[in-house]
């Protein structure tokens, strides 16, 4: 017997326990010939979408396009040849957006436009997520045999298509598919031109932010949507001279993101991330120190290569039978 605020509290009184066992459908993590696996099932016409933002001008500046993206945040910007016939001559993603980092940059559409890869409807996602990963783009246009734009799709497209057409609980923890190593964080005492410059020359399309005065306490992330997003100019380049000191990571970085555990399933991260809409997520320990970051792309790849087929696992489950008082 115990007391509460005065109260005695009696034991609970258990008649018996029994013993059960429930099944439920589970994607075990195992290696599948690429013909099963769930990406090979999934087309990316079921993914694909209206683009928010449309460049019929090649020679169009890339700051122009800043303040469309903010508003949308569009990952994809196809290049259309006219709006009359919708062939596409190629597109942007907004990672190419971070690169002017002058008000006077003449950068423009036509400098930094992909040709490569565009997709047919019928497309497998793996042939998809290998597309996008060898040609280091975040999203892509989708066209028809003769080039006509029919959608664009990004990560977090397939994604939501995985989500929706997973046929169990993945048998995946985060510690699984993230990352880790210093070289996906940043001290936020940092320059801002140090994360800008990490993020462009390693392909990266966020950076988890640290107190390393603070143990590695995570305190936010920077992606190349804070440098598109910002209508401040941090850092000058392209023959400007410095007006101002160098702004620090803490200036403009995200903060109050959600972080995850290296023992979350995956399933977790699949909805932080729809949610959340950001590139990458911290893994963090119990005392909220850096472990390591989850990159939409990895999930993604790691979906899609889970076999397409459930198989049934058994799990033994206690019933406790109280008795009557």
């Amino acid at each position: 017997m115990g007391r509460k605020d005065g109260v005695d509290i009696l034991p609970e009184r258990v008649k018996e326990v029994k013993v059960k066992e429930e099944k439920k459908a589970v994607l075990l993590p195992e290696e599948v010939p690429e013909e099963l696996t769930l990406g090979k099932a999934l087309q990316v016409r079921e993914a694909a979408r209206a683009p928010a933002v449309v460049v019929y001008n090649k020679h169009e500046l890339l700051v122009n396009l800043k303040p469309l993206v903010r508003k949308t945040d569009e990952e994809v910007i196809p290049v259309l040849r006219d709006p009359y016939t919708k062939r596409t001559d190629g597109f942007l993603t907004q990672f190419e957006l971070m690169v002017p980092t002058s008000h006077r940059s003449r950068f423009s559409v036509l400098d930094f436009m992909h040709e490569f890869p565009m997709f047919k409807p019928d497309d497998d996602l793996l042939r998809v997520v290998r597309e996008l990963e060898d040609k280091r783009v975040r999203g892509a246009p989708v066209v028809d045999e003769e080039g006509k734009l029919l959608g664009v799709v990004d990560y977090f497209d397939l994604l939501r298509l995985l989500k929706h057409h997973l046929p169990g609980e993945p048998e995946l923890k985060v510690k699984d598919v993230m990352r880790t190593g210093e070289e996906y964080a940043i001290d936020w005492n940092e320059k801002v031109n140090k994360a800008w410059h990490k993020l462009i020359n390693k392909f990266l399309p966020g950076l988890v932010v640290v107190a390393k005065d603070e143990e590695n306490k995570v305190k936010g992330i920077i992606t190349y949507k804070e440098f598109v997003k910002t209508n401040r100019w941090f850092i000058h380049r392209e023959g400007e001279h410095m007006s101002v000191p160098m702004a620090k990571v803490k200036t403009i970085m995200m903060r109050g993101v959600p972080s995850l555990s290296p023992e979350d399933s995956v399933t977790v991260a699949l909805d932080k991330f729809l949610v959340f809409r950001e590139p990458v997520i911290p893994v963090v320990d119990e005392e909220g120190r850096y472990v390591g970051a989850l990159f939409v792309e990895d999930l993604v790849r790691a979906l899609a290569r889970l076999p397409r087929k459930a198989v049934e696992k058994s799990e033994t489950v206690e019933v406790r039978e109280k008795e009557a008082s």
